[in-house]
């Protein structure tokens, strides 16, 4: 016969035997205080874990081989790792490092972040890399070889003083995704090799912006949308291609409309073409007219605003107190007098201000 009391005591067992086993099994976020090793936290983690390292100086040649890790500095760029080889070797997927400031031995050796697979392990694939200060490495990023890797994300990372920005290879149809990044002051940004390429919104700034030996290929622009790009213009699109020797695509072409992009599309070789490559925005130049310009009390004015430079926003004085944020704002003058009209427009580089004295007269009935 089933005893009550003795029932409920071996179902609570039960339960917490449960608990216990669930919550060693649950994700937990580890810290790493500085002076601390990220290698021994990185070994003591297990799969959906959050590893956050503390402001501090730590060394490299971090090994990643337990999947669906995320990695990160507990302040953007205070976490500073200095490598005296590799700085990440990840063999396994889903794994997140971001907002670290990662300094490697010199051009001359070293790869900031390798994916890859080791014996025991199932490849580098579906990883992110995200903004984070990648500096002086011999690469920056190292993806290779279909049945390692694929499918990365390298996101607005600044990448700057190594021979290789980014380094793929025989990628197959694992698309390595490039977007938001700076990478500058290196001898090559990007080298690609039988590599499958998303690649926008990029500043690059380089003595060779490319090196495809065997083709581009890969996709080098968005759809024109709203959305401000990384060199501050109203649309995404495609990349800024820049040289140190202010000679590069971007720098040599013109923008008429003030869109964001060149008049012309960037060929890079004969299958691969930027259509919207980024041209710096300008700071507008404010400029207005109105009609009429004289009459009696009361007297409505139509303002028409003839900004150059794609503004994003205006202000308006009509002179007597009255305000307005409109492009082309009507007004009405009630007293009779001279008035002073002024127009500020702004976009995100910066603003312009036209002042005209004495603009409107209105007179008395």
């Amino acid at each position: 016969m089933w005893n009550t009391k003795k029932g409920i005591i071996i179902l609570f067992a039960m339960v917490l035997a449960f608990q216990a086993i669930t919550g060693s099994a649950s994700a937990v976020t580890i810290y790493v205080e500085s002076g601390k090793s990220i290698q021994t936290a990185v070994n003591d983690a297990h799969s959906g874990d959050t590893i956050i390292v503390k402001p501090g100086t730590y060394t490299g040649d971090i090994t990643i081989s337990t999947p669906n890790l995320t990695i990160m500095s507990s302040s953007p760029y205070k976490a500073i790792i200095k490598a005296k080889n590799n700085a990440f070797n990840i063999y396994e997927s889903n794994i997140i490092i971001k907002n670290f400031d990662i300094r490697g031995p010199g051009k001359s050796s070293g790869v900031c972040i390798s994916f890859g697979r080791s014996e025991s392990t199932n490849g580098a694939f579906s990883c992110t890399v995200r903004n984070n200060k990648i500096s002086n490495f011999r690469t920056g990023f190292d993806a290779g070889f279909y049945m390692d890797s694929g499918s990365e994300s390298i996101l607005n990372n600044d990448i700057s003083n190594c021979k290789i920005g980014i380094y793929a290879f025989d990628l197959m149809n694992q698309a390595l995704i490039i977007k938001g990044n700076r990478i500058a002051n290196c001898d090559t940004g990007l080298y690609f090799v039988d590599a499958s390429c998303v690649v926008t919104n990029n500043h690059f700034n380089n003595t060779v912006n490319i090196n495809t030996p065997e083709g581009a290929g890969g996709i080098w622009n968005t759809t024109k949308t709203s959305g401000h790009n990384i060199m501050g213009g109203p649309y995404l699109g495609g990349n800024y291609w820049a040289t140190p020797s202010g000679k590069g695509f971007s720098q040599t072409h013109l923008d008429a409309n003030g869109d964001g992009f060149a008049e012309v599309p960037y060929k890079l070789d004969d299958s691969s073409i930027d259509y919207l490559p980024l041209i710096p925005l300008k700071a507008p130049v404010a400029a207005f007219s109105a009609s009429p310009l004289s009459g009696k009390a009361p007297l409505k004015v139509q303002f028409t605003g003839k900004s150059s430079g794609t503004p994003t926003s205006f202000k308006w004085s009509f002179g007597d107190g009255a305000y307005s944020t409109s492009k082309s704002p009507a007004h009405t003058y009630s007293k009779a007098g001279k008035y002073t009209v002024t127009l500020m427009a702004k976009n995100a580089v910066g603003s312009n201000t036209k002042t005209m004295s004495g603009y409107i007269t209105v007179k008395s009935n």
